[in-house]
């Protein structure tokens, strides 16, 4: 039988999401002291406080809808280029729900997988961003990869998820080494280099966030 999730895991896990960029806001915006304007870690508390606290509004739309709504809280709320990208993780699947998925009330792996490739290719877009640019797309491209080998494989949710937040943290790491060319972090060129991106690492929370709660 082919494991899937309902309406009421995915808002679990937003709910999961907002407590652990909670806890972590100030390591986020130390992060982004070091290369950016400090305020990443607080708006993305901010944004996701938002989503969570929305969510029991949300709660009589189906799941293409929360997810749409969840977005525009995080682009509305977080405001900046972190709102438009983190906002459009969520639209974005919101948007493939709607045209390939509506009237499900449940997914499969498969479902969240193909998802996520869109809101992954929603992000390249509105980036203008590809992977080697120090941005949240380093650890988000690994981590749907492990997703998509995890459907290849027939693997269930936690060890999918597992497989994807270890990758998105590998790959949050691997921004050290590279030169931002995106935001203002660009402006310092190879003084960028040795800092890890904090939209990077924010991706890694969200992907750690789902594995917990699958596990």
């Amino acid at each position: 039988m082919t494991e899937e999730i309902t309406k009421s895991d995915l808002m679990e896990i937003i709910k999961r999401i907002y407590r652990i960029v909670e806890d972590n806001k100030e390591v986020l915006s130390k992060l982004d002291t070091e290369i950016g304007d400090g305020d990443h870690g607080f708006g993305m508390a901010k944004g996701f406080k938002a989503f969570a606290n929305n969510l029991d509004a949300f709660s009589q739309l189906d799941i293409g809808g929360m997810l749409k709504k969840g977005g525009f809280e995080l682009i509305k709320t977080i405001g900046g280029a972190s709102g438009a990208i983190f906002g459009t993780m969520f639209t974005a699947q919101a948007q493939f729900y709607e045209k390939n998925l509506k009237g499900k009330e449940s997914l499969t792996l498969d479902d969240m997988t193909r998802m996520f490739c869109e809101a992954l290719e929603q992000i390249k877009k509105r980036g203008n961003a590809e992977p080697g640019d120090k941005t949240m797309i380093d650890a988000l491209e690994p981590a749907i990869d492990a997703l998509s080998k995890a459907v290849d494989e027939g693997l269930g949710f936690k060890d999918a998820f597992i497989n994807a937040a270890d990758a998105a943290e590998r790959g949050a790491e691997r921004t050290k080494d590279m030169v931002a060319t995106h935001g203002r972090s660009k402006n310092l060129g190879e003084r960028s280099r040795g800092h890890m991106d904090p939209g990077a690492k924010s991706t890694f929370f969200i992907f750690r966030a789902m594995a917990d709660y699958f596990s």
